[in-house]
């Protein structure tokens, strides 16, 4: 008997080539650590080829059912020491909701990556049932539905207008980075104003007009940088330099 190489499995004396990763079994691969560091690479390489040549569907496909393989086993897996060691689901509904909400916007994301209303409205009401859910397993305070589904609302409608404003960007540079500070700007003053309003039910804004203040005075110079860079490269390109 003899091992394989390059994955390591047992043989016969007379295989030529491994029945589990298709290395060939060559006299000199037992001696020729060049050789056999050679066909790992050209393997790797082909792999990341393969790889390259898939759309970008494809791509995500691949990428949900590995994502869907390791969710699954993880909620199954946790599922099962709760119940053995408790005798019911305590703790593990939590990680379960979790990942199933997680798998659920990774499959919306998959087939409707190109239609963000549709794919960032389902993907609201699911990460909103989620924070109900872990409120009710919580002791059902009402912070989910009070505080939780606001904040929510605010980051995903900055997010979606952000995402709006830089597809329709016909250049792409420090105006990405300018839409992106002034969003964070209006998350934060969001933010604070609902904290504010679920604690002390009072609208009062501080830090959070600091850090919007800062963030617009800042956007602002990035987007003179912007445009003047955009306005002398058209310059140039008019008189042939």
């Amino acid at each position: 008997m003899k091992n394989c190489p390059n994955c390591g499995v047992t043989l016969d004396e007379s295989a030529n080539f491994c029945s589990l990763c298709g290395e060939p079994l060559l006299e000199r691969n037992e001696t020729n650590l060049a050789f056999i560091e050679t066909r790992r690479k050209e393997r790797e390489d082909k792999i990341l080829t393969e790889y390259r040549k898939l759309s970008g569907f494809q791509k995500r496909k691949l990428f949900l059912k590995i994502s869907g393989m390791v969710l699954i086993s993880g909620i199954f897996i946790t599922l099962v020491i709760d119940f053995v060691f408790s005798g019911t689901l305590s703790w593990s509904r939590y990680p379960m909701t979790v990942g199933l909400v997680l798998l659920l916007n990774i499959t919306m994301g998959t087939f409707w990556v190109h239609r963000e209303v549709l794919w960032g409205g389902l993907s609201f009401i699911s990460s909103s049932v989620l924070l109900v859910l872990l409120d009710i397993y919580s002791g059902n305070s009402g912070w989910g539905m009070q505080l939780g589904i606001p904040l929510l609302l605010a980051a995903y409608v900055t997010v979606l207008l952000l995402f709006r404003l830089i597809r329709r960007a016909s250049q792409k540079g420090l105006n990405v980075v300018a839409y992106s500070l002034v969003t964070a700007g209006i998350l934060c003053i969001c933010t604070e104003g609902i904290i504010n309003l679920y604690r002390f039910d009072s609208l009062v804004f501080r830090w959070s007009l600091i850090v919007m203040a800062s963030s617009v005075v800042t956007a602002l110079l990035m987007l003179y940088v912007h445009y003047r860079l955009k306005k002398v490269t058209d310059l140039k390109r008019f008189f042939h330099i």
